[in-house]
């Protein structure tokens, strides 16, 4: 019966094939050794994995008994040693989470090496049950409830070789009566014992507790957490296609979403993109708080709300235009490769022998016309936003390009007799505040004469009487 179960989950549920590598992690317990037998016996091909986390002074002795007993199969083994308490104190984090995190880089590394066709754990049906409960408890939302999967990938360990666990529908009493008929002896972990390990003390506190109100709790919640895996899984496929619609840019440091697209959405869906953002941006974090996401969303939806706040796990949430950005704390809102002044405080000189170099390949260049011909004054108010025609004589050389200074004014064309506040004028204009300070002015002498690539100044203009013509233009070299 158990080999019968397990060879189903492993070829339907897992995927796996008996002519690719295996890598198997095992501890010594009774479900990992299970595993290793099971698999072994079905015929697939294995490589025995075993990480000494050197949290117990029969640690070593573990390994050398797993050690033995795969190289009496004949199966390929590799061990490694990692004080488990030290990496915990140097990464701030719990015990659990720091051997968790230098055992999955361990057997990922080593499947890697052997071209694994996946990496197989030995968690259980009663593992199934006490993770949905601790996510519960924690108040996760539907993925959290739905525990874990008979197979998945996880970014953070490797793009394309999965884990699996292949005794996720077989309960533990049927795992210790299969070794038994083998006569195999597990090793025993005395930890697992300790109740101050929450795991622990749901185990072997709360679910006896439960089963005192249901005999049959295990086999609810584990038939409960398969339902709502596949209810999770078509609103995954529902929140795939909104995030097609709504995903402008990403980047490992960023994602820009679109705003309205996004707050049409359905409320439920709205919290799958952002906790989907999260975990794109900091895929090391397994728990993602209510309080965080419901606060993404009020920012969001609100459109009283803009600027930027903070979010979660060291991100940004900002409002850019009709966008949305997550962002990490250390990364740059987005500039839309705009031609920017590669600093606030640049100061450039411009003129006909040197162009002044800005950001993303841009400059911004310089050229004389001595000969004016006729509808060139027409012309003019026809150019492209990158252009811009001043009247020669009237501007001060060389020109000087710099960011904006507090209290700054300006002529834009078509203010004859009137100046206007910078700030008004780029507020009018919809430019992002987070670029205004890098945005290139064209200075003639103490005024502005051209906004790049928004507006000629009214002083500057060419008229009838120009005699010469500055053709200024913002030019992009694309790199090859």
């Amino acid at each position: 019966m158990f080999l019968d179960d397990l060879k189903y989950a492993a070829v339907e549920k897992c995927g796996l094939k008996p002519d690719r590598p295996i890598l198997v992690g095992v501890s010594g317990g009774t479900d990992s050794l299970a595993l290793m037998f099971g698999l072994e016996i079905l015929g697939f091909h294995l490589k025995i994995a075993h990480l000494d986390h050197s949290l117990r002074t029969a640690s070593r002795e573990d390994a050398d008994y797993i050690e033995n007993l795969a190289v009496s199969r004949g199966l390929a083994f590799v061990r490694k040693r990692v004080d488990v308490g030290m990496a915990a104190e140097a990464q701030g984090q719990s015990i659990e989470e720091a051997a968790r995190h230098v055992r999955y880089k361990f057997l990922f590394e080593e499947a890697r090496k052997i071209g694994a066709q996946a990496v197989a754990v030995g968690h259980h049906a009663d593992d199934q049950v006490e993770t949905v409960l601790m996510h519960f408890l924690r108040g996760s939302a539907l993925p959290g409830l739905t525990g874990m999967a008979y197979k998945n990938i996880i970014p953070l360990w490797d793009s394309s070789i999965p884990l699996v666990r292949p005794l996720l529908g077989i309960w533990r009493i049927e795992i210790e009566a299969f070794l038994e008929e083998l006569g195999v002896e597990a090793r025993i972990d005395h930890t697992n014992q300790d109740v101050n390990y929450f795991r622990n003390k749901l185990r072997h506190e709360l679910i006896p507790e439960l089963e005192n109100y249901n005999p049959q709790i295990r086999e609810l919640i584990w038939r409960m957490s398969d339902v709502l895996r596949e209810e999770d899984r078509f609103l995954d496929e529902q929140s795939q296609t909104a995030w097609n619609d709504c995903l402008v840019k990403q980047n490992q440091d960023r994602i820009i979403l679109d705003l309205a697209g996004l707050t049409r959405l359905p409320t439920a869906l709205q919290r799958r993109l952002l906790r989907f953002t999260v975990s794109l941006l900091r895929p090391d974090l397994r728990d993602v708080g209510y309080d965080a996401i419901e606060r993404g969303l009020a920012f969001a939806n609100d459109p009283k709300q803009n600027g930027e706040i903070d979010f979660v796990a060291r991100l940004n949430l900002a409002k850019i235009e009709d966008t949305l950005v997550i962002k990490t704390w250390g990364s740059d809102l987005p500039d839309w490769d705009l031609p920017l002044l590669r600093r606030a405080d640049s100061v450039l000189t411009l003129n006909l022998q040197r162009a002044a170099p800005l950001r993303h390949g841009w400059s911004l260049q310089a050229r004389l016309i001595t000969e004016i011909k006729p509808g060139d004054l027409e012309k003019a108010s026809t150019l492209d936003s990158n252009e811009a025609w001043l009247d020669f004589d009237l501007l001060e050389m060389p020109l000087m390009v710099r960011g904006r200074q507090p209290g700054d004014r300006w002529q834009p064309l078509g203010m004859p007799g009137h100046t206007q506040k910078l700030k008004d004028f780029f507020i009018n204009e919809k430019i992002p505040e987070h670029v205004r300070d890098l945005w290139p002015l064209v200075y003639s002498g103490d005024e502005i004469a051209w906004v790049a690539g928004l507006r000629p100044s009214e002083a500057f203009k060419i008229t009838s009487n120009t005699q010469k013509i500055l053709h200024l233009k913002l030019v992009r070299k694309i790199a090859q």
